[in-house]
């Protein structure tokens, strides 16, 4: 950031005493104007003067301008600039996000639970101001929608666009998931790693199971925080891809896993079985994982007193000349 700056800034105390000398010069000016000889009668200074004669009573300007000038050369005014270094020793976090037909579940009345989740992760997402946040989606299968990345707003933009289309294959593949989200943090180096996974179902689909992936992970040094969201026994009213027909489908949801998966890698589980829950714990998550940043601040001065100095100095010649040349006095 850019700021005027003076480097010798008790300098401008001596405009005090430059004030006081223009205030005394403006009185005698105003106030002390009788003649120095007697004359009859003042019809003799009535003869239009001379643009020269005009002129003459400005000429002590320039010297208190001058002057002006020279004081704030002395106090060396100049542009400083801050500069702000940000070293991060935060986390890096992998949201991995559940976008299975099982979120249509409307215990979040007025909305389902993704559109829940996803306003709640927006949230998450702009407290991590020093973390690089990165983004993956499941259901069937596993698909990363966002590498490691400081910008947030590109994550926040992508969990919006987030919806059941985004997976083509229905189910629930969060083996897959923990693995993809572990092996996009292969080559960080972050002092902490943490994945955060957002489910309601039961693992049902994929290569890979989530104990295996979640051994995987602890192994990496990465910590799983589980999310298990929605209440269970919840009717989910599942398309059956007639004319928008739905039926009502009771989905359950695998705790025990989730518990498991947090409980291998030293993370946490928590169920959210309403909007306010589910913010209470995603803050709580927040807690648990801090960042920590080193700030360190440069400043850089440009002396800029060299242009006032030059002007001054301009200003006190011409005043020289000027008395010199056009307003000679005859002795």
């Amino acid at each position: 950031m850019e700021q005027l700056e003076f480097k010798m800034p008790l300098m401008l105390l001596l405009l005090v005493p430059w004030a006081a000398m223009l205030f005394w010069f403006l009185f005698r000016r105003i106030y002390d104007r009788e003649a120095a000889v007697a004359v009859s009668s003042e019809r003799v200074f009535r003869a239009r003067g001379s643009l020269r004669a005009r002129t003459y009573r400005f000429l002590p300007a320039l010297r208190f301008i001058a002057l002006f000038l020279l004081i704030i050369s002395l106090s060396r005014p100049g542009k400083g600039i801050h500069y702000s270094s940000v070293k991060n020793l935060g986390v890096d976090i992998i949201i991995s996000m559940d976008v299975s037909l099982s979120m249509l579940a409307e215990d979040f009345q007025p909305k389902n639970r993704l559109a829940v989740s996803k306003q709640v992760i927006e949230d998450f997402v702009g407290r991590r101001a020093n973390d690089r946040v990165g983004m993956v989606v499941f259901a069937g299968e596993a698909y990363l929608q966002c590498p490691l990345t400081i910008e947030h707003g590109m994550i926040r933009d992508i969990v919006k666009e987030v919806d059941f289309e985004s997976v083509h294959v229905d189910g629930t593949a969060i083996g897959d998931a923990i693995a993809l989200a572990t092996a996009r943090m292969m080559e960080s180096k972050a002092k902490s790693r943490v994945i955060l996974l957002v489910t309601d179902g039961v693992n049902n689909r994929g290569s890979i199971d989530p104990e295996t992936a979640a051994r995987a992970a602890a192994e990496m040094g990465i910590r799983i925080y589980t999310v298990g969201i929605g209440k269970k026994g919840e009717p989910v009213p599942y398309p059956t891809g007639f004319m928008g027909i739905t039926r009502n489908v009771i989905m359950d949801m695998d705790e025990d896993t989730l518990k498991k998966i947090a409980g291998i890698t030293g993370g946490k589980y928590y169920n959210a079985t309403s909007a306010g829950v589910l913010w209470q714990n995603i803050k709580d998550i927040d807690r648990l994982e801090k960042s920590q940043v080193e700030l360190k601040q440069y400043h850089e001065f440009y002396d800029r007193f060299q242009w006032f100095l030059a002007a001054a100095a301009a200003l006190f010649f011409l005043e020289i000349l000027l008395r010199s040349v056009v307003y000679r006095k005859v002795p």
